[in-house]
């Protein structure tokens, strides 16, 4: 009797051996940027959700979405976070799918100027933007500091074509938001374009918002890529990812912003390795709209969702700038990249 114990017992150790553990987490290489749509991942990681949908998430981190979307192959990201500005140019080559929007940056990207800018005595020079600063005459000449190719240049196109200018107009300095706001403290240019959280840098010093992004009807989706080829692989992984995401975005609303303010603080000066006060902090997550499953796959609609115009007006930008052939244009405008049955497959 006893052998026969033994010997069942050892059986059943060789099937745990050979089967090995019942639901091993799947690794997933993420990128993103220190910015508020990183705070949702980095939020899910703490709370060990990841592990939760079957998935041991890491996060890289850059200083730009460009740098994102030109280094995947480098770094072997499966899922990221990145701007539509420089995720289209990547869009024609047919590398990523858009699987959903992390949220919507329009009025944290601005236009900042000094107090006593000849451009903010005039407001509304085009009627169809009444807040909006600056008039032809004023901006004609500057020096404006903005990182090229990114939602702050898309911002700085769309105020010179509202005012009656182009970029021929102004003297273009490629800068990222961090170094313009410390150069335009020294004095050098008349304006930065620049997005949060170095907009409240810039508050900090008394500069002034020439133009929001949103005032110029400039909408600025943050997206959320996939690896095309991965994704393709392993579409168990990409929902998981989603599922995860969404479970941070239901907290966040169930809850209130109030209620993530210290995680956020936290997580800007150990992640982001950028400071931010309580107040900064708060205001941060305020003006940041997330966007709940039912509200991502309206967006997503083919037609009476709102994604599809914001990137309309995106390529239109683009082609202003010469930087897409008719062709190229036509072919984004197909929104071939958009890929919304993600989302829809946890609808069940």
């Amino acid at each position: 009797m006893r052998c026969r114990i033994v010997r069942l017992l050892a059986f059943l150790f060789s099937l745990l051996l050979i089967s090995g553990p019942a639901t091993a987490a799947e690794r997933l290489q993420t990128a993103w940027i220190g910015e508020h749509e990183s705070f949702l991942v980095w939020y899910a990681k703490q709370k060990g959700w990841d592990k939760e949908v079957g998935l041991d998430l890491r996060m890289l981190r850059f200083g730009s979405g460009e740098k994102i979307v030109s280094t995947q192959k480098q770094y072997e990201w499966s899922i990221a976070g990145c701007g539509a500005v420089p995720m289209l140019m990547s869009a024609m080559k047919g590398q990523f799918y858009v699987i959903g929007v992390g949220n919507d940056e329009s009025d944290t990207t601005a236009i900042y100027v000094r107090p006593d800018s000849p451009v903010l005595t005039k407001q509304g020079a085009n009627g169809l933007y009444p807040k909006v600063h600056g008039d032809a005459k004023a901006v004609r000449g500057s020096i404006v500091l903005c990182p090229q190719g990114t939602a702050a240049h898309y911002l700085l196109d769309t105020w010179l074509h509202i005012l009656g200018l182009t970029e021929k107009d102004v003297t273009f300095k490629d800068v990222l938001p961090g170094p313009a706001v410390d150069m335009f403290s020294k004095d050098f240019g008349d304006a930065i374009s620049i997005w949060a959280p170095s907009t409240y840098a810039a508050d900090r010093k008394g500069y002034k918002v020439a133009a929001l992004s949103s005032d110029c009807g400039a909408r600025q989706p943050i997206l959320l890529l996939a690896d095309r080829a991965f994704a393709d692989a392993h579409p168990e992984q990409v929902r998981a990812f989603l599922r995860m995401y969404l479970r941070v975005v239901d907290v966040m609303r169930k809850q209130g912003v109030e209620a993530f303010v210290d995680d956020y603080v936290r997580f800007n000066k150990t992640w982001a390795q950028r400071p931010l006060s309580r107040e900064e902090a708060l205001e941060d997550l305020r003006i940041h709209p997330i966007f709940t499953l039912d509200e991502q796959l309206a967006l997503f609609h083919p037609q009476a969702g709102r994604l599809r115009d914001w990137l309309r007006g995106i390529i239109g930008f683009y082609g202003r700038l010469g930087t897409l052939s008719q062709q190229d244009i036509l072919k984004l405008n197909e929104f071939g990249y958009l890929n919304d049955s993600f989302l829809k497959e946890l609808q069940y």
